[in-house]
């Protein structure tokens, strides 16, 4: 072979394994983000209330499961089989911003998917009471749950993170989303 063809050649090669190094780059990196097959809405949305309150609802039976609920995403491992219907159930997904309009004394109920690591408000402001456990997992619906009761009339922002869930000694992306949602007490 003349030094040109050998020269031609090895850069053919180069580019091969670049090629091949890429791919399995992206792949990697995809199998980092979401693994929810429920489809679930997120980004501008409006949502009103209206159905009846639920204080008379029995209170759900917490269990912790060590290690389930932050495998899955959510902040602890507490599971909750049972949970009383709220009068509002807003599946969020994305870091659009996301309008709640409800009714004072009605129960709020934010789902968020598994596959993901979500974290959010250490308090609630004054219109809005945070139910406890705040951010536990719901396995019959594979989502991170955070409920609030409409305590008094008012808008209170409320402020959710969500980071890739990746497993120890693999590559993940680094970023953190903001997740706002806008409650409005009528």
């Amino acid at each position: 072979m003349s030094n040109m063809q050998m020269h031609f050649h090895k850069s053919k090669q180069t580019v091969n394994v670049f090629g091949v190094v890429m791919i399995l780059l992206l792949v990697v990196l995809a199998a980092c983000g979401n693994s929810d097959s429920n489809s679930s809405t997120g980004g501008k949305s409006t949502t009103t209330g209206g159905a009846p309150t639920t204080a008379n609802q029995p209170t759900p039976m917490p269990t912790s499961i060590p290690g389930y609920g932050t495998t899955q995403g959510c902040p602890s491992d507490v599971v909750i089989s049972n949970a009383p219907k709220a009068n509002q159930s807003v599946a969020l997904k994305s870091q659009t911003g996301t309008t709640v309009t409800t009714h004072k004394g009605d129960v709020i109920e934010l789902r968020f998917p598994f596959g993901k690591k979500w974290t959010g408000p250490k308090s609630a402001p004054a219109q809005l009471e945070m139910q406890q456990p705040a951010g536990y997992a719901l396995k019959s619906d594979k989502v991170c749950v955070w409920r609030f009761t409409a305590r008094s009339a008012g808008t209170a922002d409320l402020h959710f993170t969500s980071r890739a869930l990746c497993k120890a000694g693999m590559m993940c992306p680094m970023y953190v989303l903001d997740v706002p949602v806008t409650v409005t007490v009528k």
